[in-house]
């Protein structure tokens, strides 16, 4: 039995390595790739055996960069169109994003503040709820200008509905004839009366207070984007009795000798006509007339050289009811090689800031007349653009 072992043992030994050779050239190679044929394997000659092949050159990788994936593209901000904050009124810290702002705006309960003679209420707006033209200026930087031509920076705030009014605004009377002008002590009643008015005044405000980088309100008459080449802005300088006195004689020349001056003078001579002698000496000769009542301004270029004079002809301190001479004229005149001359485009009364926002060499301007205050620009053609805000005044203004 050993010896028969050891027989069996011997043939495994001699069979294995012709085994594994048979398997070798049965078997395709793992690393070959398949066979491009499509008849099937069976009807295949049985390769030849191959001779062994040399010991392959192990060429080295070639070097491939590494691929990056590209980034993901970042959303610009989207920048307001360009004819919005060109130029936009400022009331006090404010900005004036919309003179008749719809109530569908509004998101929050009002804030109310409740004075005789004035109320003043405001509702929180989100910008996702503004128009389109509107929502770039979120977060949008503004120049603010004064008067004189002095500015401050400042970021655009959260926008909030406002409604205001002045003078009679909670005028009532009881049963018994006693008047009151008090607002209502029931706070439910004072929230029911803005609710109310919210509701049907179609001039509401649309409002973004305005802060400088150190946090301080920053105030002005208007303001232009900071993203926007700037604006020739000219500034009120004031003068010295005896340099104001020399200013309105030489413009009295000058204003003397337009057409306008003429006109204004025949509607005196009319507005005097019809009465007696008695009411006419009470009022005085056109000469008079325009010595008391002209008014002349000095505009100075802002970093330039340029100065402009504003020119108001009207009796000042008019009342509004009243049947005072109620004419008027209002000129621009620039200083040229040393000589006042004409500009040639009408003037404003009540102006209060002046520029020209485009470089074009025509003028626009902010004016208040004590009731309203309107920024005046024009469009590509020169039509004249006026955006205009009010504080409602309830009752008479006799």
């Amino acid at each position: 039995m050993a010896r028969t072992r050891d027989l069996v043992a011997l043939s495994a030994i001699l069979v294995a390595p012709l085994a594994a050779i048979l398997v070798s050239q049965a078997l395709p190679s793992l690393d070959a790739p398949a066979p491009a044929s499509s008849e099937p394997l069976a009807a295949l000659a049985p390769p030849a055996p191959a001779p062994t092949p040399a010991p392959a050159t192990v060429e080295p990788p070639t070097p491939v960069a590494p691929v990056v994936a590209a980034a993901e593209p970042t959303a610009a901000p989207v920048p307001p169109p360009a004819g919005v904050g060109q130029a936009m009124l400022v009331r006090k810290d404010a900005l004036v994003l919309h003179t008749h702002a719809d109530l569908r705006w509004a998101s929050g309960r009002p804030v109310i503040k409740a004075e005789p003679s004035h109320l003043l209420a405001t509702r929180s707006a989100r910008w996702d709820s503004l128009p389109e033209r509107l929502r770039g200026l979120q977060d949008a930087t503004m120049v603010v200008h004064a008067a004189d031509g002095s500015t401050c920076v400042a970021s655009v705030d959260a926008p909030r509905l406002h409604l205001e009014q002045i003078g009679d605004v909670f005028h009532s009377m009881d049963d018994d004839g006693h008047e009151s002008f008090e607002p209502p002590a029931d706070k439910a009643v004072l929230r029911d009366m803005v609710k109310q008015l919210f509701a049907e005044e179609d001039d509401l405000l649309l409002l973004a207070r305005q802060r400088a980088a150190d946090g301080r309100p920053c105030e002005g008459l208007w303001a232009r984007r900071a993203d926007l080449p700037p604006a020739t802005v000219f500034g009120r300088r004031g003068a010295s009795e005896a340099e104001a006195a020399a200013l309105k004689a030489e413009v009295a020349a000058v204003v003397r000798a337009q057409p306008e001056f003429t006109a204004l003078t025949g509607e005196y001579a009319e507005y005097l006509a019809p009465m007696d002698a008695e009411r006419r000496a009470d009022l005085p000769a056109w000469d008079e007339f325009v010595a008391i009542n002209l008014r002349t301004t000095a505009w100075h270029e802002i970093g330039g050289s340029r100065q402009i004079v504003s020119v108001e002809l009207q009796l000042v301190d008019r009342m509004a009811c009243s049947d005072d001479f109620g004419g008027s004229l209002a000129l621009l005149l620039e200083r040229r090689d040393g000589r006042l001359v004409r500009v040639d485009q009408p003037g404003w009364l009540g102006l209060t800031a002046l520029m020209d926002l485009e470089g074009d060499g025509v003028l626009e301007a902010v004016t208040d007349d004590g009731f309203e205050t309107v920024l005046r620009t024009h469009d590509p053609n020169g039509a004249e653009l006026r955006d205009a805000y009010s504080v409602p005044y309830v009752g008479c203004p006799c």
